[in-house]
């Protein structure tokens, strides 16, 4: 055996492209440094005869946010409707306007590919935002695209579950966390009642039809992670806000785990009695009550909390705690970081689980956008490769950092930690090094907040009766 690397990426959401002509639904803007990365692992394997392995562990193409058109219209708003279609056909469309849109990016692949010595070839793997990648339409195209064709096409496998080799585990990840990102079928992507359709787990659908549309009006929204976190950082600073993402969830994944679905009774759920308390309310007459009425913004708050673990949109630890209590009062902003410290968490214990079943030696995950790198009590390596995409934790920031990201998001988006793990393999077999890297140069920290003008009356008065709030409960 000769010596061998495994080198992991994950959560690229590579788009429609077309950043830089106002497409704001475009995450991915590291098309050179992806390219120059690529190429200095190639190389690498060239002059040291090291056999390579390129995993891309789910979330590579971002089919969500990609519109089914003949041509594309980086400045155009499209409709919910552009994105909704999941046919083979029109996975096939928006697969060629990511290649026009991204071109270096397969081009870096293609030339990475080599039948060996040393071999070098490459693994896709599926995650909850592109589960078209197992249409064999799709990977004929990828095929074709990546030259993986005559001698090179054992090189490429596309539409997986996971990857396993050598001691090293590979998997997305969303099929331990929160039930509105899971397929019905983990290892098998297609809709149960359509099967010649992928599916398209509930959590798609609040991007389709919700992200899409005010990521226009906010770019920075999907630097919060996970989904359910930017619940309560909008109760934070922003309730209108908020009303409008509490309504996205219950609407794309209505009753999902309720009392109709579960035991046939008539009685509405949790988030069913939410659902109609918001839409039968004047919007802004109750963001205004959410923001001067302490007492009523607690309660809203447990009870959003309620219906979102209701509708599967928590991992199952969260669902606990929320149930008996393990998350409790707490000031919203503090409730989203415990969130999503539960996210982590739940994926660090499947990984110990999946490292004892698959006697692995390295477990590599992706899906919550958090760079991790953990010993697990039984020897085996966690890590968790991030994501290629702007991704900040403002869980512990002041209201002056807030409004400055609201802002200036530009000046936050940009700072992007491009990681990847890599897995080094000695001739016999021994796993020598397991270890995150990253792709770029770190990125320096932001700025501090530049002076800016007084807040407006309504800013004063929200942050003003934030801290009534906390005073008041005791939650400070």
């Amino acid at each position: 055996m000769s010596a061998k690397a495994i080198i992991i990426i994950s959560d690229t959401h590579i788009g429609a492209g077309g950043a830089q002509q106002g497409n704001k639904l475009e995450d991915f803007i590291s098309d050179e440094i992806f390219f120059d990365w690529v190429h200095r692992l190639r190389d690498e394997s060239e002059r040291t005869g090291a056999e390579m392995i390129l995993v891309i562990n789910g979330d590579w193409i971002e089919f969500l946010q990609v519109p089914e058109a003949e041509t594309f219209d980086p400045s155009r708003i499209y409709e919910a409707d552009a994105y909704r279609n999941r046919s083979e056909e029109a996975a096939l469309k928006r697969l060629e306007i990511v290649h026009a849109g991204h071109p270096l990016i397969f081009q870096a692949l293609a030339d990475f590919l080599f039948p060996g010595p040393p071999r070098r070839s490459l693994v896709i793997l599926f995650g909850n935002h592109d589960p078209e990648l197992a249409y064999p339409g799709v990977q004929d195209r990828l095929l074709t695209l990546l030259g993986a064709t005559g001698r090179k096409r054992d090189l490429v496998r596309i539409g997986e579950r996971s990857f396993f080799e050598d001691g090293v585990y590979v998997e997305h990840g969303n099929a331990y966390t929160e039930q509105i990102n899971r397929f019905t079928d983990p290892d098998h992507p297609f809709d149960p009642e359509e099967p010649t359709l992928i599916q398209r787990p509930p959590g798609s659908y609040v991007v389709t039809d919700f992200y899409n549309d005010i990521e226009w009006e906010r770019p920075w929204i999907d630097g919060v992670h996970p989904m359910t976190s930017l619940v309560f950082y909008a109760l934070a600073y922003d309730p209108a806000f908020a009303i409008r993402v509490v309504k996205a969830f219950l609407q794309a994944a209505p009753d999902l785990f309720g009392d109709i679905i579960a035991t046939g009774a008539e009685e509405e759920s949790e988030s069913q009695r939410l659902l109609a308390e918001i839409e039968s309310t004047d919007e802004q007459a109750l963001a205004q009550r959410l923001a001067g009425d302490p007492d009523f913004a607690a309660e809203f708050s447990e009870q959003v909390a309620r219906a979102l673990e209701a509708e599967g949109s928590a991992p199952p630890e969260v669902a606990q705690a929320i149930a008996t209590g393990g998350i409790g009062p707490a000031l919203p902003e503090e409730r989203a970081q415990d969130i999503a410290e539960q996210f982590w968490r739940a994926l660090e214990a499947a990984a110990e689980r999946v490292a004892w079943e698959q006697a692995a030696r390295v477990v590599a995950f992706g899906h919550i956008h958090e760079r991790i790198e953990k010993l697990l009590p039984g020897g085996a390596v966690y890590l968790n490769t991030g994501a290629w995409v702007w991704k900040a934790n403002f869980s512990k920031s002041p209201d002056a950092v807030w409004r400055d990201l609201i802002a200036h998001p530009e000046k936050y988006m940009n700072q992007r930690h491009l990681t990847y793990a890599r897995v080094d393999i000695a001739a016999d077999g021994r796993i020598t090094a397991a270890q995150l890297l990253l792709a770029n140069d770190p990125p320096d920290p932001p700025a501090p907040p530049s002076p800016m003008p007084p807040a407006g009356l309504w800013a004063r008065f929200v942050l003003a009766v934030r801290k009534i709030v906390a005073k008041a409960t005791g939650w400070l």
